[in-house]
């Protein structure tokens, strides 16, 4: 009987990975609230906040759209543009007004 060697099979979970551009991670942690990993990614320079990123807008009409007033004060304490305009010319101030944010508005 004749043995064939055996390869030394590693697990395709340790040998793959997924890795998303700061950008994506970055505005998943604006939509999702979580203000200390919003707090890192600034701090850490990995993102800029005046680019208007792929979804047409700015850091600071993601915030607004997800309601987080928290996000948003946290973005405006860190820089970003309150006049910043996106893809269509609406600022984070016309967001708020058109999706029913008064308290971020304010």
């Amino acid at each position: 009987m004749k043995l064939y060697p055996t390869r030394r099979s590693r697990s395709l979970r340790s040998t793959r990975s997924v890795r998303f551009p700061n950008e994506v991670v970055f505005l998943d942690h604006i939509r999702q609230g979580d203000l200390e990993q919003v707090g890192r990614f600034i701090r850490a320079r990995k993102v800029t906040l005046d680019k208007i990123y792929l979804t047409g807008m700015g850091a600071l009409h993601e915030a607004v759209l997800s309601g987080n007033l928290e996000c948003v004060k946290l973005l405006v304490k860190y820089g970003a543009d309150i006049e910043q305009r996106d893809e269509n010319g609406w600022t984070p101030l016309h967001m708020a007004c058109s999706d029913a944010h008064p308290h971020i508005a304010r």
